[in-house]
């Protein structure tokens, strides 16, 4: 096995983290991303910040979750200084197809990995 498929495969594992992690919060609206951050930490999955909001945008094109960004939030005023940026992805949430994903009610997907 080369390095780009060895990539290739911890990228898709991290993204089956991802959504094992929201399962467990299944029931809530939307998880915060610092929240989701620090469980997969947890889980021994450190991800960057860089490479966690890359992984959620890609599952999200995949509509496997639903990603909000700040400029989404009811807190975000585009005349107002912020911290944050407003494209950056604050809250996430596991979407019937991911969980379909997860209990194999739908065909696999090589982008992610259990």
């Amino acid at each position: 096995m080369g390095a780009a498929e060895i990539e290739r495969a911890r990228h898709a594992e991290e993204r089956g983290a991802i959504l094992l992690a929201l399962h467990q919060e299944y029931s809530r609206s939307m998880t915060s991303v610092k929240s989701l951050s620090r469980a997969l930490d947890l889980l021994g999955y450190p991800i960057t910040r860089e490479g966690l909001r890359f992984h959620l945008s890609l599952l999200a094109d995949l509509e496997y979750t639903k990603i909000w960004r700040a400029r989404d939030t009811a807190m975000w005023r585009a005349d107002r200084e912020h911290e944050m940026r407003a494209d950056e992805i604050v809250f996430v949430r596991l979407l019937p197809k991911g969980l379909q994903l997860i209990d194999g009610a739908i065909a696999a997907d090589p982008a992610v990995s259990f």
